[in-house]
């Protein structure tokens, strides 16, 4: 959760919040020195968070649209190397947790939640499309509206028969305890959907990494229990195509969550996870096709308390993407007040990393995105990746959260990244 944040009164301007924000670290060596660098703040009070609801003009009516997120894909200025785009955002509340899938044909899916805020009844899952060629993502469009829940991180996938699936968790409003798994399918690259059934009774499974073949014809789809007070890691798997799911725990993850996983070139299955204390991601193995898992490890990698997702490359690599920033490493602001005020682990940057030995060392290691002047407004940052390597193209691609505002797509080459790396 974030929290508000009280602040001090500039003798000139708004009232301003003091957040603890390391320089920019140098992938190859140590930390560079921390440093206190003020926050500004909304002109009327203090930051507003993911629970504060949409921004608001100053006369109380809904902010409007940003010209920004027009879902054109352009060069990136100073680096043409990468091409980006901001998606547009039918509410300007909350716009969070994107999916990415490319199509047989080259079209790329992105879906993601939008709507007040994370958790509300109004908030809902909707799907963008970038045609094969194009160089603009459509409009998004509803793909879930059910008036008494709130439904969230959407994953898209596509079954070897060719059919694509979304699947989302559906809950009761700001309650993940209550959540169940709810699927739709298409047949025609996602331009129709069949109606929703619900997949997973739950209650209180969570979702957020795509699934997988483990290697033995069945679909591993890697999931979260949400319970009071706790959660842990586990997977479900399907023997029948999705037509049911068992459940298989991941034993020792109290408080690591939202795994994503790959099959090594051993047969092997990989699964990190993010961590609830914001130290490292944290690293299982199943030699069983996801059945059973190994006790849960640190890597060498550093977790900010937010999602991770992994993927092979052409070339044989694995791809990360994550936060590059933890509380371990003293990388933070301060968030809430009174007996609630403690450090939050910074959100930036988001890095891409490469690993040439399945995911045992991560040596290339490149930001993708980097705190600006409106990072400084919001704790809320650049978070929640996808992370994709379309057959068509040779370039891989991201979906993230842009600020709560927007998801943002980004494309680079495997080479950006190994020859950007320090």
């Amino acid at each position: 959760m974030n929290e508000r944040t009280p602040g001090r009164t500039d003798h000139a301007g708004p009232a301003r919040t003091e957040r603890h924000v390391p320089a920019r670290t140098d992938h190859a060596g140590p930390a560079r020195t921390e440093r206190h660098v003020p926050a500004r703040t909304d002109h009327d009070g203090p930051a507003r968070t993911q629970e504060d609801g949409p921004a608001r003009t100053g006369d109380g009516g809904p902010a409007a649209p940003d010209a920004r997120f027009d879902g054109v894909l352009r060069p990136r200025p100073g680096d043409p190397a990468v091409l980006e785009a901001l998606l547009p955002a039918p509410h300007p509340g909350d716009s969070h947790a994107a999916s990415l899938l490319g199509l047989d044909d080259g079209d790329l899916l992105c879906a993601w939640f939008n709507g007040p805020d994370e958790g509300d009844r109004d908030t809902n899952v909707v799907l963008s499309r970038l045609p094969r060629g194009a160089g603009r993502w459509t409009a998004p469009a509803a793909l879930s509206a059910d008036p008494d829940r709130s439904e969230q991180n959407p994953v898209l996938a596509q079954h070897a028969d060719g059919t694509v699936w979304l699947f989302h968790p559906s809950n009761e409003p700001h309650d993940q305890t209550t959540a169940r798994l709810v699927t739709r399918t298409s047949t025609d690259g996602g331009r129709t959907w069949a109606a929703p059934r619900v997949a997973h009774e739950g209650p209180g499974v969570y979702i957020r990494n795509p699934p997988l073949d483990p290697g033995d014809g069945s679909w591993l789809l890697p999931a979260y229990r949400c319970r009071p007070g706790a959660e842990h890691s586990t997977v479900l798997i399907s023997e029948d195509a999705g037509a049911g799911w068992k459940e298989y725990d991941m034993a020792g993850t109290e408080g690591l969550v939202q795994p994503t996983v790959v099959r090594r070139l051993d047969g092997s299955l990989l699964g990190l996870l993010r961590s609830r204390a914001a130290d490292r991601v944290h690293a299982v193995v199943s030699h069983d096709a996801g059945r059973t898992w190994s006790r849960p490890v640190p890597t060498e990698l550093p977790n900010n308390n937010s999602a991770v997702q992994l993927t092979r490359l052409r070339s044989g690599a694995l791809a990360l993407v994550y936060n590059h920033a933890s509380l371990e490493r003293g990388e933070y602001r301060w968030v809430g007040q009174g007996a609630a005020r403690r450090k939050k682990a910074l959100r930036t940057p988001l890095t891409l990393a490469l690993s040439d030995d399945d995911g045992r060392t991560w040596p290339w290691r490149r930001d993708v995105q980097r705190a600006d002047d409106e990072y400084l407004e919001t704790e809320l940052g650049y978070s929640y990746p996808a992370l994709v390597r379309p057959r068509h193209d040779g370039r891989l691609h991201l979906a993230y959260s842009y600020l709560r505002k927007a998801v943002k797509h980004v494309s680079v080459t495997e080479d950006w990244i190994r020859q950007g790396a320090s």
